[in-house]
């Protein structure tokens, strides 16, 4: 068993440009006496493996140096090894992303040189995590989420989100703005512990925590500690309502609006009626089908 961080490092987060923090981050690692091994990853996906090599050698301390999507696929390998039990991982960030959803969510610092001493004074902390399984007639998808997954509007925009990357923490403000106009809302059937609802919508959201895109607030009652999911639900919008609430988005007035509905279920079903849905999770695109989603309770230890 080791004592030491097993530090999982994206360089390409943040549009490219954490690379370059990284020999300040190892600084101040250093500086707090922090006693970690530095892995980087060289292509998306390759956290979940670093997780798997790092219980196997029975590491139970991971760092995550990156931003939102190095974090989704981190929590993602916590869940699917099986070397150590999930309560017996303690996952760490020192955020380096665009958006940092996740950390703002929680309280830690952006600031290189405030969230790392909290390595060794933080509290620890325990989270649920979200779970989307996609279904389509030849298979099943399995994929975890820590902050937020959707389907609808946000989905639409994160296929093009690529394009306006290098505007930063605006990246998602922009590509909201510039292809709203070309989006349709779609025919869906939502299934809950208590409901069933037919409906069109525009934007249906399933969260744990606080932000998402970059700093929206699309969940009215986040919790992400009480086993259930709550899920906000932006009925059939016309083009003229969303740009009256377009900013509100952000600023959490958003729920005050008439047709936004909210409501929390430990179960949730989506299916498309006339088209097929694409989900989300945290800013990655998890794949196309009929959704639905499940708690993995207390599935994250964390430090902060």
């Amino acid at each position: 068993m080791h004592n030491k961080w097993f530090a999982i490092a994206n360089p390409k987060s943040r549009s490219g440009k954490s690379g370059g923090l990284l020999n300040r981050v190892e600084v101040e690692l250093s500086k707090n006496q922090i006693d970690f091994e530095l892995h980087k990853t060289s292509v998306s996906g390759d956290e979940i493996m670093l997780v798997e090599k790092a219980t196997s050698l029975g590491y139970r301390k991971i760092l995550c140096i990156g931003g939102d999507g190095t974090i989704q696929k981190i929590v993602a390998g916590i869940q699917i090894q099986k070397n150590i039990p999930k309560d017996n991982i303690l996952f760490g960030l020192v955020p380096l992303g665009t958006g940092n959803d996740w950390a703002k969510s929680k309280g830690i610092s952006l600031k290189i040189s405030e969230s790392i001493p909290f390595l060794n004074s933080g509290k620890i902390k325990t989270q649920d995590v979200g779970l989307a399984n996609i279904r389509t007639n030849e298979k099943k998808i399995k994929r975890y989420f820590i902050t937020y997954s959707g389907v609808g509007f946000d989905s639409f925009m994160l296929k093009k989100i690529h394009s306006y990357k290098w505007l930063g923490k605006f990246s998602y403000l922009f590509c909201a703005l510039m292809n709203f106009m070309n989006y349709k809302n779609i025919e869906v059937e939502i299934k809950t512990d208590e409901a069933k609802i037919n409906s069109k919508v525009f934007l249906l959201g399933v969260g744990l925590c606080k932000f998402t895109g970059g700093g929206m607030q699309l969940i009215k009652t986040p919790a992400g500690t009480n086993g259930r999911l709550n899920m906000t639900i932006a009925q059939d919008l016309r083009k003229t309502e969303i740009i009256k609430i377009f900013f509100s988005l952000f600023s959490g007035g958003v729920f005050k609006k008439r047709k936004i509905l909210t409501l929390s279920s430990e179960k949730i079903l989506i299916i498309a009626k006339n088209s097929v849905l694409t989900c989300q999770g945290d800013g990655e695109i998890f794949g196309d089908g009929k959704v639905s989603y499940s708690v993995v309770k207390k599935g994250l230890r964390y430090i902060s």
